[in-house]
């Protein structure tokens, strides 16, 4: 009986050992960004890959990740009409892998803030991905937000919809006032995917899975509810609904969401260190995402710049305020109101 016990566990360690291997090689299919600044990398004497921390915007004061067990990458969600396009980021989001609490934090960063751009002037923050791409977009947040930031992961409508797809669709309890705005987004992006069969409209409120097409729609939608600032608040609700599918996941079938996924990302993140946080994150206590968004409540103007409605934002205080919900326990105890304040799904 022994030795049948020993058999299995070495068959089990080496189907465990081949199955990461094989993933590693999967990784490989990962579109790779130098960040290389597409604003001014044509006289850049840093060469592509080799951009330092100063190039990043990372100061010296900086939380670094080494001494405070919190990783931050960037995520950027492409507003894109056609594949491969150069486009604003529409969405932005910090997530951060904080192995000292073992929980995942996700940060939404208004797109409309207006914030110094690096090397050019005061803009929304989400036009840094257009002028410099993503070496730009991050030395953006990390001067502004003094965040120690080197990571990023980039991905479009069309890729989002295929992952997404991929792990069966995500639960979404849809609002009835929400319904004809989705559904003017899903006849869109019908239009746009002319190589695919069209997606159905919703019908009904209430409940319900919603497959890739139907949840970017919903993700989308900023013309109802508090505008913008509750559309930050679909986009995370998607994405933690989608983490949760991809936890359910038999193990047997990862490699195969693996290879769905990695055609439509782009990132910098090296395959060790992809590995090294899903490990981590698959051990986390804390399965729930805790969430943020920034400008919070009660610490920004809204204004009209150049003709743009944008959001002022007092970057001091918020930025003390992301530190604390970053680096603390993902509680934040200010009274600012703000709407996402370690709101667990």
């Amino acid at each position: 009986m022994r030795k049948f016990f020993i058999t299995a566990l070495s068959i089990l360690l080496v189907f465990l050992i081949a199955s990461a291997a094989y993933i590693y090689v999967l990784l490989d299919q990962i579109e790779d960004n130098s960040l290389a600044d597409s604003s001014d990398s044509s006289d850049s004497s840093t060469p592509p890959g080799k951009l330092t921390p100063e190039d990043l915007g990372i100061s010296e004061e900086a939380p670094k990740a080494s001494e405070t067990g919190v990783t931050n990458i960037l995520l950027f969600g492409l507003d894109s009409r056609a594949k491969n396009s150069v486009s604003r980021s529409d969405t932005i989001m910090i997530a951060t892998i904080d192995k000292k609490n073992q929980a995942i934090k996700l940060t939404s960063l208004m797109r409309d803030m207006y914030v110094p751009i690096p090397g050019r002037k005061n803009n929304r923050i989400n036009t840094a991905y257009i002028f410099g791409g993503p070496a730009l977009a991050i030395k953006t947040v990390n001067t502004n937000f003094d965040l120690d930031i080197r990571y990023y992961v980039t991905v479009d409508f069309f890729g989002l919809e295929k992952i997404i797809d991929q792990v069966g669709g995500v639960t979404i309890d849809v609002k009835e006032k929400e319904i004809p705005y989705i559904n003017s987004c899903i006849k869109e992006l019908n239009g746009l995917n002319k190589d695919t069969k069209p997606v159905a409209l919703l019908t009904e409120s209430g409940l319900q899975t919603l497959n890739g097409r139907q949840a970017v729609a919903y993700a989308r939608v900023r013309k109802v509810g508090n505008a913008d600032f509750e559309r930050t608040e679909r986009q995370r609700r998607v994405l933690a609904e989608l983490f949760k599918k991809v936890k359910t996941i038999n193990p047997l079938k990862l490699p195969g969401l693996v290879t769905t996924m990695l055609p439509y990302v782009e990132t910098n993140l090296p395959k060790t260190e992809i590995l090294s946080l899903g490990i981590s994150v698959l051990g986390f206590k804390n399965k729930d995402i805790i969430q943020y968004r920034l400008p919070v409540d009660g610490t920004f103007t809204s204004k009209r710049i150049d003709g743009m409605a944008v959001l002022v934002p007092d970057l001091e205080k918020n930025k003390t305020l992301l530190h604390d919900f970053i680096y603390g326990d993902g509680v934040n105890n200010d009274d600012t109101g703000s709407e996402s304040v370690a709101a667990q799904q």
